[in-house]
């Protein structure tokens, strides 16, 4: 158990579900950059589309 992420947190073993979704980090890791322009496009297009203010989507570009 000493070598999953939240062992020091937590006193019981993690769930399987936990196990399962942690282990994609790995692959979350090398698709981090496509991730974050990937939620850039989405954001704009939905500043161009009237959904979200230019300053809203000033904020999450900063944010990502």
């Amino acid at each position: 158990m000493k070598n999953e992420m939240w062992s020091g947190r937590f006193s019981g073993a993690s769930d399987e579900l936990l196990k399962e979704f942690n282990a994609s980090l790995n692959v979350d890791k090398t698709l981090f950059n496509e991730d974050i322009q990937g939620s850039i496009a989405h954001a704009t297009m939905l500043e161009s589309c009237g959904i979200l203010k230019k300053e809203e989507l000033d904020a999450i570009i900063k944010g990502l």
